[in-house]
């Protein structure tokens, strides 16, 4: 008879412990609302346009562009040509002008 109870006792210890507690992780999206991306946008090629230097901060732009593109692709396309015109420049006044274009386009 303890033996029966013991047995029982055990296979139940067992299939709770192979099974667990919870149904595992839960997959979950996490989305960043396309104004903070177009926001910080913004911020950069204002920074640019200021400044008329490009700096570290025309890496993080071509990820925002990117970002831009989950929700409206036209718009990141025009930007992603523009970005790559904006690279290769060197002038000051080009890069204002080329960031004035690109905040235009937002």
């Amino acid at each position: 008879m303890f033996m029966k109870k013991f047995c029982g006792i055990v296979v139940v210890t067992m299939s709770l412990a192979v099974t667990g507690c919870g149904s595992g992780p839960v997959d979950e999206k996490i989305t960043v609302q396309t104004s903070a991306i177009e926001a910080n946008v913004r911020k950069t090629l204002e920074g640019f346009e200021k400044s008329g230097q490009l700096g570290s901060g025309l890496t993080g732009l071509e990820s925002d562009i990117n970002g831009i593109k989950l929700t409206d692709s036209a718009k990141a396309e025009a930007l992603t040509k523009l970005y790559r015109e904006l690279q290769g420049l060197t002038k000051p006044a080009d890069i204002k002008a080329k960031a004035k274009e690109m905040i235009s386009k937002l």
